[in-house]
Parts: structure tokens; C-alpha cells; sequence
């Protein structure tokens, strides 16, 4: 008789015989039992020290990631930040922003408010775009606005070109006039 086939599927469970495992009327008297066979025990310390990373002396631009382009920035959901920041690459808000954004000088900055983000405070970019909430300025100077139909805007919006999808607009709505070297 083949001992695998006795044993199922799981050669380590050991079964007691059809006498004992009982009936409903009387039950086994101990569960089936369970064999585990046990590893190799762990290698001896190679060593009695412990390693230390050193430290190297490599400059960083902390202004630009590898590729040399601005890194992104990002406040994700559930995070909530107080203070102001300057920004040199894009930046995206999902969480409750109380200060204020400010692009870098030369830089042309994005910055997207998430339908689940909250500003508390102004917002100077190239483009913005807001699916959230905002109270405070909107500067995007001669650049774009974007108010998505989840967006609600208080305070004052400041643009070149603005675009309006049915959200709750609160706002003075002032147009950035193109220097006169440029009309």
C-alpha cells in the first residue's frame, strides 16, 4: 500500500485510523495531529562588528532633481502644512494648505488643487488649476486660471486667461494687463 496515498494531500499531517476518528455519536478522542519538520538551524555571526555606512562627499543641487528638470511637489490628502513655500517646479495640493505658494523667480510654475485640497492663503503661479477649495489670491499674473465645477473660490482671482466650468465662485475677478511693448 503507497504510505503518500494515506496521507493525502499533506503527507505531514499524520491521521489516526477510521476506528478512532469516531462518529458523530462519539467523537475522536484528540484532534488529528500535526508534524512539522523543523529547518537548519541559523549560520554562525561572521563577524563581531557591526558595519557602519561612511559618509561621501557629493555635492547635491537641491534646486533640481537628476535629469536637471524641478522636482514636483506635492501635499498629499490627509496632510496638513503651515507656512509658506517657493516653488520652482510644479505642485499639487490634496491636503489643507494654511500660507501661502509662490513661484521662483524665472520660474513658470503649475500648481493644481485637488478636489480634495484646501488653501488657506495665496497662490502665485503661471497656471493654477483648483478643483478644490481656496480662500485667499489667485495671482496667475498673465498666465491661466482654471476653476473646475468641483472648485469653490473666495478672495481674488487674478489672470491672463481665465476658464470657468460652473464652479462656486466667491471672487473678485481682476485681468492682468499685458505690458504695453506687447498689445
Amino acid at each position: 500500500m503507497n504510505q503518500d496515498a494515506d496521507q493525502g494531500p499533506y503527507p505531514w499531517v499524520s491521521s489516526t485510523n477510521d476506528a478512532a476518528q469516531g462518529d458523530e455519536q462519539n467523537p475522536p478522542p484528540h484532534p488529528t495531529t500535526l508534524e512539522v519538520p523543523v529547518g537548519n538551524a541559523l549560520p554562525p555571526l561572521q563577524s563581531a562588528t557591526i558595519p557602519v555606512l561612511q559618509a561621501l562627499n557629493v555635492s547635491v543641487d537641491v534646486n533640481q532633481n537628476a535629469e536637471g528638470v524641478p522636482g514636483r511637489s506635492m501635499l498629499a490628502d490627509g496632510m496638513h502644512f503651515v507656512g509658506n513655500a517657493v516653488l520652482r517646479g510644479p505642485c499639487s495640493i490634496a491636503g489643507l494648505l494654511e500660507g501661502n505658494l509662490m513661484q521662483d523667480q524665472g520660474a513658470e510654475v503649475s500648481v493644481v488643487v485637488t478636489e480634495t485640497g484646501r488653501v488657506k492663503g495665496d497662490i502665485t503661479a503661471q497656471k493654477i488649476s483648483v478643483m478644490g477649495q481656496t480662500d485667499g489670491i489667485l495671482d496667475a499674473g498673465l498666465g491661466e486660471v482654471s476653476l473646475h465645477d468641483t472648485a469653490r473660490v473666495q478672495g481674488l482671482v487674478r489672470y491672463g486667461r481665465i476658464q470657468v466650468n460652473g464652479a462656486d465662485l466667491n471672487a473678485t475677478l481682476e485681468r492682468a494687463n499685458p505690458p504695453q511693448n506687447l498689445r
